[in-house]
């Protein structure tokens, strides 16, 4: 199994070392660990390193109320400097739902973070609340850029336009009771489905934060809808994986 998004980085650090091991005991094979801004960078880096055999690093500015326009060189910087361990660029995008930096510079740094993962020829881990519409035309621009895009809620029709210009998507825990991710994975093409948790956000457990670990529940609910076992959905989304990040 593989978690494409998780915050690792947001775990209580005596904490990690459990969830590492509950990830392995269900059989996780990768947990790709997302930054979200200047801060993060650092301390995603070290548990990926410290978890070499599972975790993988992603290097990204989110569309925060921090955000500034300088925040691309450091990024870009600390990119450059530990590219050899950059596994994908992300989590980025932009997020017009709410109070947040204009939308022309979150424009601008989510172009910047397209070139440098076209320029690396890493997948790009993308959030795009309210912002659905306009992120696929801006994708429309990069074609040789491998996209993923996290946690879709937006419209059918924008999903399948964005399938069409080879987006795959990743299904977050919570698909369990979120009808909205349960009708994606029935439309959208298997081959371009791949799974993530968000930790320790989206849990499919109202009373427990989420972990790696709980991929195994998006797995049972992906195989209702695809009607197939739950190795068989395994295998598909492993086989998904492989295409679009190695």
């Amino acid at each position: 199994m593989i978690d494409t998004h998780a915050h690792l980085d947001m775990i209580k650090k005596s904490y990690l070392d459990e969830l590492i091991e509950n990830a392995k005991s269900v059989g996780v094979k990768t947990i790709v660990t997302q930054s979200v801004n200047i801060p993060s960078l650092s301390p995603s880096l070290e548990i990926a390193n410290k978890y070499p055999e599972i975790v993988k690093f992603s290097a990204g500015l989110y569309p925060e109320e921090t955000l500034k326009e300088s925040d691309f060189d450091k990024l870009k910087e600390f990119v450059m400097k530990n590219k050899d361990q950059v596994f994908a660029i992300g989590e980025i995008g932009m997020d017009f739902s709410r109070e947040l930096p204009g939308k022309e510079l979150q424009e601008k740094i989510f172009r910047q973070q397209l070139e440098l993962a076209e320029e690396l020829n890493v997948p790009v881990s993308i959030h795009t609340r309210k912002a659905e519409k306009e992120i696929i035309e801006i994708l429309k621009e990069y074609p040789n850029v491998k996209k993923v895009l996290h946690c879709f809620c937006g419209k059918k029709r924008l999903a399948l336009e964005a399938e069409k210009i080879g987006c795959y998507f990743s299904v977050p825990t919570n698909i369990v009771r979120a009808h909205n991710f349960q009708d994606l994975v029935r439309y959208i093409p298997k081959e371009k489905i791949l799974t993530e948790t968000d930790t320790p956000y989206l849990s499919p457990f109202k009373e427990k934060n989420n972990e790696s670990a709980f991929i195994s529940e998006t797995i049972k609910t992906i195989s209702k809808y695809w009607e197939m076992s739950e190795e068989e959905v395994d295998n598909q989304i492993e086989s998904n994986f492989n295409k679009i990040y190695f």
